[in-house]
């Protein structure tokens, strides 16, 4: 999938969409609770015919996010305390999954295209498994955009450290750059958020590296490396 979002404006509002190539013969278009329009197309589907596609789609797509606006609940994270129950919805990068809990002797987490699945002895180890889940994912996904971050700013011509990571659950901010320990930490919190979400704080931290406070030319070097940033922070501000 492209980690490029992309922008329609339609009527006053603007539609974000995320584009990805496959052997299909039609357009798909499908509308999700992360506020983003997820788009499959052939490779010789031009993007103006998909931006077409997508404004004749603009009601069915406005409809569709306006509900999901409705109904979201807070976002918060497992917490091994609580009691969760079938049926329950968990969020996990930005989307939202139905909890389905399996009494079985081999404790898992399996995820399919709607449903996270909790294997567990008992109904409720259901939340300590779940934040077991969370914070193993989160940290494998953080330590590859770190990496892939690093690369990204150095092919850029930008000379970065290679920042230790460190994972920590904060609310009231997204991460943070810590220049002469060459340190970055990452709220867990972003697990509930779109990965490109994740990406573009990772790129905002390393930033500081190169620009230690946020002045036209700390933004000037964001956006050198993720042109379309701006989108993402109207994501994480909702």
């Amino acid at each position: 999938m492209s980690s490029e979002i992309r922008t329609v404006r339609v009527g006053g509002r603007e539609i974000n969409w995320i584009l990805t190539r496959k052997s299909v013969k039609n357009v798909n278009l499908r509308v999700k609770p992360d506020g983003l329009v997820y788009v499959s197309a052939g490779s010789r589907v031009t993007i103006g015919f998909i931006e077409d596609f997508i404004r004749e789609k603009a009601d069915f797509i406005f409809s569709a996010l306006d509900g999901f606006a409705k109904r979201a609940p807070s976002p918060e994270l497992p917490k091994s305390g609580n009691l969760y129950q079938n049926g329950d919805t968990v969020r996990y990068f930005g989307r939202n999954y139905t909890l389905s809990i399996e009494l079985s002797g081999r404790e898992q987490v399996l995820l399919s295209e709607k449903v996270m699945t909790v294997k567990a002895r008992s109904a409720d180890r259901a939340g300590k498994l779940l934040e077991k889940f969370f914070a193993e994912e989160t940290k494998k996904l953080f330590e590859a955009l770190n990496r892939r971050t690093v690369l990204m700013f150095r092919a850029k011509g930008y000379a970065v450290p290679e920042a230790e990571l460190r994972i920590r659950d904060m609310r009231s901010r997204w991460g943070s750059c810590h220049i002469s320990d060459k340190k970055i930490v990452m709220s867990n919190r972003l697990a509930l958020y779109p990965e490109i979400c994740a990406a573009y704080v990772f790129v905002h931290e390393y930033a500081h590296f190169i620009v230690p406070n946020h002045s036209k030319a700390f933004y000037a070097a964001v956006a050198d490396i993720m042109p379309d940033y701006r989108v993402c922070v109207d994501i994480l501000k909702r």
